[in-house]
């Protein structure tokens, strides 16, 4: 299972090299769900990993178009818990260094900057108002309650075109072992409040008028739910690959908006990693 735990950003990146790494070579937020933080315990000194990404997503919330790419990767994880990786944005996980490491083997707390894209002018409805990506934060706890279980939670804030767009998610993960790998399932489910639907769903007065379309305005309330398989397989000590399929069907409000031309939103991620 694909792990994710880094070093002091103060120490690694200046400010404005963090924003440029998130902006542009991260991977999108799912647009529907997959903003859940699935790593491992914090590594016994620092790792350095870099490799390449093929992703692929939907190319604005509720969409049918899919955008495709192929990345540079880059991870960057330290004992103390800070992490800069293009898996998992740039975070802090201060288990480690608030307790012992059993418990941090069992526990991740912590917060995070996080990509989430948003409606690019070549999906927009002509009358529509275009939404740009933003950088949201996210505060996720996640705890090892079995030896196969997993309860993970993520709430996060800045989205929507005044940033003022909030999200909440929960997930289930356990593990099918599959010879010497193992394959994570991940189980969520994500509400978010109406600044959130509005800016990703919603259709305003002068919007509707302009497009054709009818208003929307989307109430607070439950967006999606998911299911999710990712994995991680160790070629030798150094190279490995990793990867992840995610499915999510849009409920609610979202599921319902003139906007939403499909309510399965997929997406897919493969990395080839060298670790240094």
């Amino acid at each position: 299972m694909r792990r994710v735990l880094p070093p002091p950003l103060h120490q690694l990146l200046c400010p404005g090299l963090i924003a440029g790494l998130i902006a542009g070579i991260a991977p999108p937020s799912a647009q529907a769900a997959g903003s859940l933080v699935l790593m491992d315990a914090p590594p016994a000194q620092t790792s350095w990993s870099a490799g390449a990404s093929t992703r692929s997503w939907p190319s604005a919330p509720g969409s049918r178009a899919r955008s495709n790419d192929l990345l540079p990767a880059l991870e960057v994880l330290t004992a103390n818990g800070a992490f800069v990786s293009t898996d998992l944005g740039i975070g802090w996980n201060v288990v480690p260094l608030l307790a012992d490491a059993e418990t941090a083997s069992t526990w991740q707390v912590g917060a995070r900057l996080w990509p989430q894209f948003g409606r690019p002018s070549r999906v927009t409805p002509k009358g529509i108002d275009r939404l740009g990506s933003r950088v949201t934060t996210e505060a996720f706890a996640n705890v090892q309650v079995t030896s196969w279980l997993m309860l993970q939670s993520g709430f996060s804030w800045g989205s929507g075109r005044r940033h003022d767009g909030q999200q909440f998610e929960l997930g289930l993960t356990s593990g099918i072992p599959i010879g010497d790998d193992l394959i994570a399932v991940t189980l969520a489910t994500t509400a978010a409040n109406s600044a959130h639907l509005r800016s990703s769903y919603g259709i305003g007065a002068r919007e509707s008028l302009a497009s054709g379309l009818p208003e929307w305005h989307p109430r607070a309330g439950m967006m999606d739910w998911s299911i999710a398989f990712s994995g991680e397989h160790k070629f030798s000590e150094r190279w490995s690959v990793s990867g992840q399929w995610l499915n999510a069907r849009l409920v609610g409000d979202a599921s319902r908006s003139p906007l939403t031309t499909s309510k399965t939103q997929q997406t897919f991620s493969a990395s080839l990693w060298y670790r240094f």
